[in-house]
């Protein structure tokens, strides 16, 4: 049986969604529905229901689940296992980060295992904490990578390779020398990432204790949205300071002073049951060294 179609199975299983699985896995959507369209046709059995909702796994489809991850846990050990040790670094290595992350940390990790290990593809998948963490579970990624002040996970072997400071920014504006504080703050308009950002959440916490109502809140589902939206002087934000270093200084953004947040530890998470391949053991020392000196 083909692997991809089982692990394009358990894609919509976790995430629900035929468009959120497609876009983890870098397919476009008719290619999961085809995946899972031949996964049943093989089968003779419906896995799936299409709900307004989400998609349901059947009866059958729950009893699939669990067999289909072992698969793929046992093709990934294939593939690691049986190469010898100390064989070059190659295949395909599967990452989820937080889009700041991806957009502006892991470029440079790319391009240095495209100089010394061009045989390793690094698939990249934006996710926050809740989906990275699932998926590294379900054998759907190799690593994790994930932005939390404090990361306790003892099914999961994670490690803290550095740090992200943490920024309050607005349009530049006349007031900004005065300090802020969190009612300051509650009683303008708040632009933060998608709920499931760990510093936009933190945020939201401090503005609800202040008094801010929800509809002073507007969440996006990317940075660059709410940079654009931000630098427009529709509100104010909060986000790691790489993200914005761009536009702080060609004065299109101005941090303020104002209360401050704890910069977030960057994690990374593996399986602790998973060999680690000549590629993910390639790719996890990388990120260390990333975070180590961002140049590397």
């Amino acid at each position: 049986m083909d692997t991809e179609l089982l692990r394009t199975f358990c894609a919509v299983v976790r995430t629900r969604s035929f468009t959120a699985a497609a876009r983890e896995l870098g397919y476009v959507q008719s290619t999961v529905t085809g995946h899972v369209q031949a996964l049943e046709r093989r089968l003779g059995v419906r896995l799936l229901d299409r709900l307004p909702t989400g998609a349901i796994p059947t009866d059958a489809g729950r009893r699939l689940t669990p067999l289909a991850r072992q698969v793929l846990d046992l093709e990934n050990r294939i593939r690691t296992e049986v190469p010898a040790d100390g064989d070059e670094p190659a295949g395909p290595v599967h990452l989820i980060a937080p889009e700041s992350v991806c957009a502006y940390r892991l470029p440079a990790l790319i391009t240095r295992l495209r100089a010394e290990a061009p045989q390793v593809r690094l698939v990249l998948t934006p996710g926050g904490t809740a989906a990275a963490l699932a998926a590294v579970r379900d054998g759907t990624t190799d690593v994790a990578v994930v932005l939390e002040p404090v990361l306790a996970v003892p099914d999961l072997d994670v490690r803290t390779v550095g740090t992200e400071a943490v920024v309050l920014l607005a349009a530049p504006a006349g007031d900004r020398a005065r300090r802020w504080t969190w009612a300051d703050l509650a009683e303008r308009e708040t632009l933060l990432l998608e709920e499931g950002c760990s510093y936009g959440d933190q945020a939201a916490r401090h503005l609800v204790a202040a008094g801010q109502p929800a509809d002073r809140r507007t969440r996006f589902g990317s940075v660059e949205a709410v940079k654009r939206c931000t630098a427009a002087g529709l509100g104010w934000t909060v986000l790691p300071a790489v993200t914005a270093a761009a536009e702080v200084g060609a004065g299109a953004l101005e941090v303020l002073d104002g209360p401050a947040l704890p910069a977030c530890a960057v994690h990374v998470a593996t399986h602790p049951d998973r060999t680690r391949g000549p590629a993910v053991r390639h790719v996890l020392e990388r990120l260390r060294a990333l975070w180590a000196d961002p140049r590397s």
